[in-house]
């Protein structure tokens, strides 16, 4: 019997040709003949029907259409059109783009990264319901003459030799024009590196009720900003607001909204971490609809790289360039051009990041960007601006959508991050600004989600001072262990995110205060912990590892240098005060200012924040933050008592 890595199709309401396709299929006799059915499971590839490998004829990316001929009422090579005048994607354009997105996926695989381990990937339509000789005589558009040599048919699957025959006459007929080489027509490539990157299993998402409420909470908000814009018209967007307003979701709800009308959607960020994230978050929250678009989304250095810029950030100024040079190259003048265009953390961008966007957006496309004052924390170096001009200059133009109420943050979490951003280090203005906010009435215009009502753990926001070396381990294991139980009690997610200052490999010089960061001893307690209770771990500390997807509900740890974007149910910070020390050192790399760094570690958690510091008599941070903090507990208390 054939090998089946994946659950068959079911018998479902318009599905039923599929069905057919997946139990005929699994009794043909030779096991070398290996089935993926409905990979649909990879975020950042589109829905692929059939993926079948053969030993003895290569791989396939098949897109099946289940009708009778007679369904059918215009077939071109442009159009697809059924009775009744339902207008459906064309199958071509559908392999194309799913044969692409599928290529670009494995080749970000570093084992596909040597041609020979990369398999060549043919595709075909099967018309399953419909066999060659109907197909023949019910259409004789002169624009389709020998299509049908290009797809395979019902009476192909009569038996396994008839469907391998159909195959091998493919080899002189591509459906997207590309030769199949001769090394292409038996078992090729690195099979056990395919086999792993598309299992099933490595991309499967639990998503627990708790986890589903998370994500679900600021979906009625996105989808009222969403709802301004029309699909399909061209409409210019910008969406601002501090951290935790929402511009992430609601940039991620416009984007489904397109993907499921069929566009070509574009999402980018300048965070590497983040850009992950919502890998999975599209994954997770796409609709199970038949016909999609299709959704990219990069950050920018892995956008830069698909257009074919080498070099990283060294050569940074030469990107536009590099990337005008690949578009006009034998691999780049096929590169789609996207619908949509989705940016996030645009503070950060320069330039010729927008320059070379527009290269690839469609003309008519549409643009929405998500921009957070205060929150750069990038490109700070000579004669460079916040924002860019290009990026200015779209926000004077754009229909503006300005977010006040935090939908992320408990109330105390809130509140103590803008207020570090608005008054730190003056304390005596922080306090008058923190009391102003605890007067305002409850008023969807000026309310900083007071009023709200979101379920909190009892301690949503604390600063907890680490004990001597000798005790530390045991405390951070505490700590950790703490947030964990808070997040079961309280039923607010089970996803915990933990920051440390990045760790230098540089040597200090003699004169300078030493900076340490908290990176081992943390990441070895969560080591442990993860062990311990069988929780899913991601280091995300080192380059290597920042594109991984992580699994949803997930420990994570990040740099605070590199938090910014990022959510999660609980957070602990570790390192601030080291911080401290980094952004005020001379010298080295031209660093953002503290007041945005700590601004934006402050504003990552949904239900809890802890801040692990150390006692310092050096620091500005740690006063403020233990003052305020003491002072928005005491106004809460008041505001109980009225």
């Amino acid at each position: 019997m054939a090998t089946i890595h994946t659950a068959l199709p079911e018998d479902r309401t318009g599905h039923h040709g599929e069905y057919v396709v997946g139990q005929t299929l699994k009794n043909f006799s030779n096991p070398g003949l290996e089935l993926w059915f409905d990979v649909n499971y990879i975020a950042g590839i589109t829905d692929l029907d059939l993926i079948l490998s053969d030993n003895q004829v290569g791989m396939y990316l098949i897109e099946i259409k289940s009708m009778k001929v007679d369904a059918i009422q215009e077939f071109t090579s442009t159009d697809f059109i059924l009775f009744q005048n339902q207008k459906k994607q064309h199958p071509i354009t559908q392999l194309r783009t799913g044969s692409l997105k599928l290529r670009d996926y494995l080749k970000r695989i570093p084992k596909f990264k040597a041609s020979r381990s990369m398999p060549f990937i043919q595709s075909t339509v099967l018309w399953s319901e419909i066999t060659r000789a109907e197909w023949r005589k019910h259409f004789d558009n002169s624009q389709i003459i020998g299509f049908h040599e290009m797809c395979i048919f019902k009476d192909d699957l009569a038996s396994y030799n008839k469907l391998i025959s159909a195959l091998q006459r493919l080899w002189e007929n591509p459906i997207l024009g590309i030769n199949v080489p001769q090394h292409a027509r038996c078992e090729h490539g690195d099979m056990d590196a395919f086999r792993k990157a598309i299992e099933p299993s490595k991309h499967k998402i639990d998503l627990s009720q708790s986890m589903s409420d998370e994500i679900a909470r600021p979906v009625k908000d996105s989808s009222r900003i969403a709802d301004k814009y029309a699909i399909g018209k061209q409409c210019f967007v910008s969406i601002q607001g501090p951290p935790g307003t929402g511009k992430t979701t609601i940039l991620r709800e416009i984007g489904l909204r397109n993907l499921a009308a069929g566009a070509r959607v574009l999402h980018v960020c300048f965070n590497k971490v983040l850009a992950a994230d919502q890998k999975r978050e599209y994954q997770i929250l796409r609709k199970n609809i038949d016909e999609y678009g299709f959704i990219d989304v990069f950050d920018i250095w892995e956008l830069y790289k698909e257009l074919g810029h080498s070099g990283g950030i060294n050569f940074e100024d030469n990107v536009l360039e590099s990337v005008k040079a690949f578009l006009v190259s034998e691999n780049g003048t096929g590169f789609m051009k996207y619908d949509v265009i989705l940016i996030d953390e645009s503070q950060d961008l320069r330039n010729n990041f927008f320059e070379i966007v527009g290269l690839i957006a469609s003309p008519n496309a549409s643009w929405f960007i998500a921009y957070g004052k205060g929150q750069e924390t990038n490109n700070f170096v000579v004669n460079e601006s916040h924002p860019s001009p290009w990026l200015k200059e779209f926000l004077a133009r754009a229909d503006a959508n300005h977010l006040k109420r935090s939908f992320r943050n408990s109330t105390k979490a809130f509140l103590l991050a803008q207020s570090f951003w608005e008054n730190f280090p003056k304390l005596t203005e922080a306090k008058i600004w923190l009391e102003a906010k605890f007067r305002l009435q409850a008023s969807p215009d000026n309310q900083f989600e007071l009023d709200l009502e979101i379920p909190q753990t009892k301690n949503d926001f604390r600063v907890e001072i680490l004990p001597s070396e000798k005790k530390r381990e045991s405390a951070i294991r505490n700590m950790v262990l703490s947030a964990i139980e808070d997040a079961r009690r309280a039923n607010r997610g089970e996803d915990l995110l933990v920051a440390v200052l990045a760790p230098s490999a540089k040597k200090p010089e003699e004169i300078d205060d030493p900076i340490a960061s908290a990176y081992e001893i943390v990441k070895k307690v969560l080591d442990e912990v993860a062990t311990d209770l069988h929780l899913d771990f991601f280091d995300l500390v080192p380059k290597a590892n920042r594109r991984d997807v992580p699994k949803i509900g997930a420990i994570r740890l990040v740099t605070l240098q590199g938090i910014r974007g990022l959510s999660a149910s609980h957070v602990i910070i570790f390192d601030l005060l080291q911080l401290e020390k980094w952004a005020k050192r001379i010298g080295g790399s031209i660093k953002p200012p503290l007041i945005n760094l700590t601004y934006i570690a402050l504003s990552r958690s949904k239900a809890s924040t802890i801040v692990a510091i150390e006692d310092s008599v050096d620091s500005e941070i740690e006063p403020f933050l233990m003052t305020m903090l003491g002072y928005a507990t005491e106004l809460s208390i008041k505001q109980v008592e009225k």
